[in-house]
């Protein structure tokens, strides 16, 4: 009977002991676990990720400002004023990407991070040490803690450069922008020379800063319709949004009067080679499909009366003297300007027997003008420019 009590009592005590060992050891075992987990977000990127998180959560919320700062940033009069920076912050993190990268502006001896959404910067978050952890004799590291987020976009959490012809209409929520909003105004190159002549608009940009959320942007062009237009990052380029046509049957309703486009290239490629009938070596033909004081006019002058054109190899013209001949990609600036591409060949046979091939690829460039110099009365189309093509 005693031993069987004393069996007892050591059950017990075993029991005891043994549930102490393994509570102890489970105890020892989350100690060295969260030593691990400690350890892990020691390194800054990984401490960031779990900020991020966190910034994330409260942001879907609605509670982003309660954890960033939004002071004293502007809002544009072009948002929609029942906007807040908790349902812009919201509306980011709801739906872009969010990433994080090291703030590389950084000079202090703490880390900074920037939070992007879809690669834009929109919070930086700045960490510092809290203290250092020595843990089980070899773990040896720092512990963080976020010392601030701010809000971080120069321009707004949305903000656009928004490039149109000036004859353009831009609105954003509803608001047409006006010339406040303009930051930069220019000529277009592709048609520079035919400003000298007939109206066309300038190409202007607009800057629009400092919006909560996604705007509605709505683009207008000259007459009233809508056009469609496609987002790079926070830019929209309508630079070029001409009329184009692939054959002069395309675009001839587009244009006023009427040319033969080809005839007038050919009579050029002739005058160059000294084959155009008129007198001086066939100027007057052609002067009356240019403009006088214009650039081109004085080159065809000065080409027509120096001793360089009797200069030409002499030559006679194959029958038939132009193959190969097409006009294509019309661009159609306005009712009175326009261009396209002219490709030809020029067969001829030289003097000495040989043969040989002038060829002709340019883009020329037409404007509806009244030259009162010529003897064309009225406006008719004249040829204010040419430009090589290179082909690559």
């Amino acid at each position: 009977m005693k031993k069987k009590t004393q069996n007892t009592k050591f059950s017990k005590f075993f029991k005891i002991y043994m549930t102490i060992l393994i509570t102890l050891c489970f105890i020892f075992l989350m100690y060295v676990l969260n030593t691990l987990y400690q350890y892990e977000d020691s390194y800054p990127q990984n401490y960031m990720y779990n900020v991020t998180k966190n910034i994330t959560k409260m942001s879907k919320n609605g509670k982003g400002t309660q954890i960033c700062k939004v002071n004293g940033l502007q809002v544009s009069n072009l948002e929609n004023q029942s906007k807040t920076y908790d349902d812009a912050l919201k509306q980011i993190f709801t739906n872009s990407n969010i990433t994080i990268q090291e703030n590389k502006n950084n000079t202090s001896t703490e880390p900074v991070y920037d939070i992007l959404a879809d690669n834009n910067k929109i919070l930086t978050v700045s960490l510092n040490k809290k203290k250092t952890n020595n843990r089980l004799g070899m773990f040896i590291y720092p512990v963080w803690e976020v010392k601030e987020c701010v809000v971080s976009a120069d321009r707004g959490l949305f903000y656009y450069d928004i490039t149109v012809p000036d004859n353009y209409e831009v609105s954003i929520n509803g608001t047409v922008l006006g010339e406040e909003n303009i930051s930069n105004t220019a000529i277009n190159e592709s048609y520079q020379k035919l400003t000298e002549y007939v109206k066309l608009p300038n190409i202007v940009t607009y800057k629009v800063d400092n919006l909560l959320t996604k705007p509605y942007i709505q683009i207008k062009d000259g007459d009233n319709n809508g056009v469609t237009y496609a987002e790079n990052g926070h830019t929209i380029e309508l630079q070029n949004s001409y009329i184009t046509g692939n054959s002069y049957d395309e675009i001839k309703d587009k244009i006023v009067g009427d040319l033969d486009v080809l005839q007038i290239a050919e009579n050029w490629s002739l005058f160059l080679t000294d084959d155009l009938q008129g007198t001086r070596h066939g100027f007057n033909t052609l002067r009356n499909t240019l403009i006088k004081g214009s650039s081109f006019y004085d080159m065809a002058y000065a080409w027509a009366t120096s001793v360089d054109i009797t200069f030409v190899s002499r030559h006679t013209l194959k029958n038939p003297a132009f193959t190969n001949t097409e006009v294509k990609d019309f661009v159609v600036y306005n009712e009175k300007a326009f261009s396209c591409v002219v490709s030809l060949e020029k067969n001829m046979k030289i003097a000495n027997g040989q043969e040989k091939t002038d060829k002709m690829y340019d883009r020329l460039y037409f404007v509806y003008y009244d030259d009162p110099t010529d003897n064309v009365k009225g406006e008719t189309w004249k040829l204010v420019d040419m430009k090589a093509i290179v082909e690559e």
